[in-house]
């Protein structure tokens, strides 16, 4: 097999791009506090400059330290069917950026929700610009900036709305048309 001949790969968060973190915390610190955030306010990637400290404990201390709680996160609406799709023509790599105690949770979420991957990749690393591939999906807007993979692909949230350069998806049915489109694939292909 030369280079040419090989599948294309593609680089996937995780947090809220392939599962549904944020809406998940909205929904826990709700049912701990009463209190309803809406993540569309959520519009800076650094949560300290918009919740409250006690908030932020409960996030980072709390709810995201709960057993299995990255392990029990919803899939993004489209996510799984999506993927599986896209394993088709390319060979996926979860990218994810997280503390230690989640990284068993993320690789079970992966093999429970994602069996048809035969061999299911997964890269935990605090540095997603030391990670190469040919096109690359994240939220984080630092991510996106940092990578030097050529293709980008911005998954929408309040946070990243001021990045403009790259392409976007709202979705994961848009993810998936884009990627599978004839441009697309010509270019990485």
């Amino acid at each position: 097999m030369t280079i040419a001949d090989r599948r294309k790969v593609l680089l996937l968060d995780m947090d809220d791009v392939t599962v549904d973190q944020t809406s998940t915390w909205v929904k826990r610190i709700y049912e701990k506090t009463g209190t309803l955030y809406d993540q569309e306010e959520w519009t800076k990637w650094d949560l300290s400059s918009i919740l409250p400290p006690d908030i932020m404990h409960m996030i980072f201390e709390e709810i995201n330290k709960e057993p299995g709680f990255f392990r029990n996160l919803p899939a993004k609406e489209g996510a799984i069917a999506g993927i599986q799709e896209l394993s088709c023509y390319y060979d996926i790599v979860f990218v994810t950026a997280s503390e230690h105690y989640a990284y068993q949770d993320k690789y079970y979420w992966i093999r429970e929700n994602l069996g048809f991957l035969t061999q299911p990749s997964l890269v935990l690393t605090h540095r997603k610009d030391l990670v190469l591939g040919d096109i690359f999906v994240d939220d984080g807007p630092h991510n996106i900036m940092k990578s030097p993979v050529e293709t980008k692909i911005i998954f929408d949230h309040p946070w990243n709305r001021h990045i403009s350069q790259f392409q976007r998806v709202n979705h994961w049915d848009q993810l998936v048309d884009m990627l599978l489109s004839k441009k697309v694939l010509m270019n990485i292909m």
